[in-house]
């Protein structure tokens, strides 16, 4: 495997995005069954260039329909070319879809954002409905096209190009293992090793070393290194409220801006609370933590 495999992969999800029909999302399932045969990779090896792709800010990935362990169902992902024309041009076709399908099921002809306002609640119910895909398909669309206005400095080729260079860096021994494992060799049977984890950007030594203590010098490193967005958006990620309440108590991050990103982002959090149970745990973490970041902004002078 290297990187022309990788932008091979890349092109393919491109390709189908560039149909602009109901088909435009490669669902993963039926994707990654083709590029094993187009591409002769393993599921494996294809999941990592997904992570790694994903990653360096080149795709976007979403959850089209949950796991059912009741009734044998995996869990689908879809891919997106993670460029805002592209994003744009999907959105208005499964926007429409969504309201041809409202018309069709139940007679009344509504705007997408009436539909998902009504169908949002019903989501869990109706996860592996054809409404209920295309309902995610278009919500994620939204989100996704809102992230490229707001991060847009993440998302230009160079930012792209430069982060895919430390993706293949990162996962060089993996990439190296999956070419190794393709050379025919005679050896002893060994026991059965669970493969590893694609590394990512957030899980690289770095930032795990600086996550464990909370100094104002170790801080300041990871975010010269890493910036302010990025090191909350790793750090909520992993539902470390505490960690960042015990940060800001440093004062390294004092800066009004920075603080009004983390009040945004713990807004977004709250209002997805319904939707991911594992945050139920930390309510009051993150309670205490917005309220803390209120104060932080209010006394702020920057």
């Amino acid at each position: 495997m290297n990187k022309e495999l990788v932008d091979r992969v890349f092109k393919r999800i491109v390709a189908i995005n560039c149909q602009y029909n109901i088909n435009s999302i490669p669902h993963s399932d039926v994707f990654i069954k083709e590029t094993e045969s187009l591409l002769g990779l393993t599921a494996p090896e294809i999941e990592l260039i997904i992570s790694i792709l994903k990653e360096s800010h080149k795709i976007f990935t979403l959850e089209i329909s949950r796991e059912d362990v009741n009734n044998k169902v995996d869990k689908i992902y879809g891919y997106v070319d993670a460029d805002l024309l592209s994003i744009q041009k999907m959105r208005e076709i499964y926007h429409r879809a969504l309201m041809d399908d409202y018309e069709k099921e139940s007679g009344r002809r509504k705007s997408s954002g009436q539909i998902i306002k009504e169908k949002i609640p019903q989501l869990q119910y109706i996860n592996h409905t054809p409404m209920g895909k295309l309902l995610n398909k278009a919500i994620m669309l939204d989100e996704f096209a809102r992230l490229l206005e707001k991060d847009y400095k993440e998302y230009t080729e160079e930012w792209k190009e430069e982060n895919l260079k430390i993706q293949l860096s990162l996962n060089e021994d993996l990439i190296s293992k999956y070419n190794s494992d393709k050379k025919p060799a005679v050896v002893e049977a060994e026991p059965e090793v669970k493969p590893k984890k694609p590394v990512r950007a957030v899980d690289s030594p770095l930032i795990d070393e600086f996550s464990k203590e909370v100094s104002a010098s170790s801080i300041s490193r990871v975010l010269h290194i890493y910036g302010v967005d990025f090191f909350f958006r790793v750090n909520l990620r992993q539902y470390k409220f505490d960690y960042i309440s015990q940060v800001l108590d440093t004062g390294v991050i004092d800066r009004k801006s920075d603080l009004m990103i983390l009040k945004e982002m713990l807004k977004k959090i709250k209002e997805n609370m319904d939707f991911d149970k594992e945050l139920d745990k930390f309510y009051d973490e993150i309670m205490s933590l917005d309220r803390k970041v209120s104060r932080s902004i209010s006394f702020s002078k920057k």
